[in-house]
């Protein structure tokens, strides 16, 4: 997965200037949109199966000490970054793959239904998943801990099979 780098620190250099004007030591975590391809399912069928889902995480963080750990997470799926990671750094950046039996499923009448050419080809989640991160700081006299959570955006894309139509004009 290739991130969009523009949107994602646009989104991260916002959420950063903001919430860090009163603080000394934070963290702020930013995601941008994820697609994932689905296979056109039977009309009766409301809930949509999704395929693991890869997740690009963006993370600022400051510490008036020294950074020791940041772990970022979404659903089950966690990984953390150590002191020699993140130490000196004002951000970090991840990529979480996460297993589609972690995931909700979705749900939609008008999306990718097999029989129907008319529904939908695109649909866009907003909350599917929410992404967390957590900072631990150490100076001399404390060691703290700062949490930040940002809801997942998912567009689904209905990846329907070519008609004959298509592959004849494909061949063209």
């Amino acid at each position: 997965m290739k991130l969009n780098r523009t949107t994602i620190l646009a989104l991260f250099v916002a959420a950063h200037c903001i919430s860090t004007a009163c603080a000394g030591e934070s963290v702020v975590v930013a995601a941008q949109e994820t697609e994932a391809a689905v296979a056109p399912r039977a009309a009766h069928l409301r809930l949509i199966n999704l395929p693991q889902l890869e997740f690009g995480l963006r993370a600022a963080i400051k510490c008036t000490g020294t950074a020791e750990s940041l772990t970022l997470s979404v659903a089950d799926t966690v990984t953390t970054l150590n002191e020699e990671a993140i130490n000196g750094e004002r951000s970090a950046e991840v990529l979480l793959t996460v297993p589609a039996s972690q995931l909700a499923l979705a749900a939609s009448r008008k999306f990718c239904l097999k029989d129907d050419a008319a529904s939908t080809n695109e649909l866009l989640v907003p909350g599917l998943a929410t992404a967390h991160a957590s900072l631990r700081c150490r100076n001399k006299d404390s060691v703290t801990v700062h949490f930040a959570s940002a809801p997942l955006q998912v567009k689904l894309l209905c990846k329907r099979p070519l008609t004959e139509d298509q592959d004849s004009s494909l061949a063209k």
